[in-house]
């Protein structure tokens, strides 16, 4: 081997390493290619209102992990007040709203169309024991929900009970009439057919 193919042999060997340098030095590291990829949201909020054709509406799920924004217990539709010690042990009503609406709700005081709002009603239970009194949320009984959708229903707000006569849950339902749930919602509803003024939660994130 004469010294001009060594001279060659080497000069490409040396080509070859710096190539290699050059190329380590631009190329992101894969932790640096991965996170220089666009990543899908692990906070991308389904559609809290899911629908079976124009009315007829699904169950939610999950709705536990929303956000809580009350309870009460004794508040009802009836025209006439009952007296106050008419029922000792009224049921105990539970209220969340999906957290996208919630949002929306706390920036701009609105609902925004999609809007659900989960009424669970559980029994009410006491405890009269030394060292144990009180009033608590026994076995769940009941499970409704309202939802805001103007484009489905004329009043803007259409409203589903998912429980049967005998307390099972239901997979599906239709919405009550308007005369049932929307016409007291119209004329004693606070906020936009939602008895906001029942939900400090709302009231207190709203007024800040």
């Amino acid at each position: 081997m004469n010294i001009t193919t060594k001279l060659i042999k080497t000069f490409a060997l040396a080509g070859l390493i710096m190539t290699c340098l050059l190329f380590s030095i631009t190329s992101p590291a894969p932790e640096a290619a991965a996170l220089s990829k666009p990543q899908k949201s692990a906070t991308t909020e389904k559609p809290a209102a899911v629908f079976e054709g124009q009315d007829t509406m699904l169950r939610p799920e999950g709705y536990r992990e929303w956000v809580f924004v009350g309870s009460s217990t004794g508040l009802n539709y009836m025209p006439n007040p009952a007296p106050a010690s008419a029922n000792s042990d009224e049921d105990i009503k539970h209220v969340y709203i999906n957290p996208s609406a919630y949002r929306e709700f706390i920036k701009s005081g609105k609902f925004p169309e999609g809007t659900v709002m989960i009424l669970e009603i559980a029994e009410a239970a006491r405890k009269n024991e030394a060292g144990l009194q009180g009033s608590y949320a026994s076995k769940f009984i009941a499970l409704e929900a309202s939802v805001k959708d103007s484009k489905r229903f004329p009043g803007g707000w259409a409203y589903f009970g998912f429980t049967d006569t005998e307390g099972k849950l239901l997979a599906k339902a239709k919405p009550f009439p308007d005369n049932a749930c929307l016409s007291c919602h119209q004329q004693k509803a606070a906020t936009d057919r939602v008895f906001t003024q029942f939900y400090p939660v709302l009231n207190s994130a709203h007024s800040k």
